[in-house]
């Protein structure tokens, strides 16, 4: 373990940190920050390690024993915060990358596919969603918010660390790949379809969501096997695509566990 105290905002380790705030030093890098106990815990409980730990001073406790630890005062905690109040600990991780299985989904229950989301947290809430419920993987079109960023991690609740992530998959290689595995692609859509539970959602499948606005794409919709809807009462509002995917999730883990 190496430990050592850093007092200026203007030290260059924490310069470095705080640029990861800003999604093109991220993917320069290769590298992102985590903010909280919870979400450090849940990487470690994981066996993930952070590259550094920085921690407010006189909490030592709070940091792995097996990384570079730095104590820090307030100042520069809030400098590598992007809390109002800012945070007891805060951590630098690896991207975590992973490999899409040839099938696409492993055979361990279906992929998640997000196309043109641009709120990151309702992308953060569906990486924890999936994680719940018996998701093999959570793929990223290009144009997707960043699932790195502070308030998509905030929102996946630690579970970014838990169920593989698949960043720039592009429709066209998801579609070919589908065909290639023998895996259908079903798209949700507010308005139209086979009512959610009429649909067969027992076998693996790559269950597409697109953007509240602009809905999934023409080429999605046609290279589909199934579009399912939600049905609603007339008079409501459709749902927040966080809260849809997790219903469509969730049928499809229940006709699993009575398949």
């Amino acid at each position: 373990m190496k430990y050592r105290g850093i007092s200026s905002t203007s030290n260059a380790i924490i310069k470095e940190a705080a640029r990861l705030k800003r999604k093109r030093n991220r993917y320069e890098s290769r590298l992102f920050l985590v903010e909280g106990e919870d979400l450090l815990d849940a990487a470690l409980a994981r066996g993930i390690t952070p590259r550094q730990v920085f921690v407010l001073e006189g909490h030592d406790e709070l940091a792995p024993t097996s990384t570079a630890i730095y104590a820090c005062p307030w100042p520069v905690m809030e400098k590598l915060s992007e809390l109002g109040s800012g945070s007891r600990v805060v951590a630098v991780f690896e991207f975590l990358d992973h490999v899409i299985p040839r099938d696409l989904t492993g055979g361990r229950g279906p992929l998640l596919y997000l196309c043109g989301m641009g709120d990151p947290g309702n992308v953060g809430t569906l990486i924890r969603s999936a994680a719940s419920l018996g998701v093999s993987g959570v793929a990223l079109a290009p144009g997707t918010a960043d699932p790195y960023s502070p308030k998509a991690l905030r929102a996946t609740m630690g579970a970014i660390f838990e169920v593989p992530v698949f960043i720039g998959l592009e429709s066209a290689d998801l579609i070919s790949r589908a065909r290639a595995a023998a895996v259908d692609i079903v798209c949700a859509d507010p308005h139209e379809g086979v009512e959610l539970w009429h649909a067969d959602l027992a076998t693996d499948f790559a269950l597409v969501l697109g953007s509240e606005r602009e809905g999934v794409t023409e080429e999605l919709l046609r290279a589909a096997k199934t579009t399912v809807s939600i049905p609603q009462e007339a008079s409501t509002e459709s749902l927040n695509v966080a809260m849809a995917g997790t219903v469509v999730l969730y049928e499809a883990l229940r006709q699993r566990a009575g398949a």
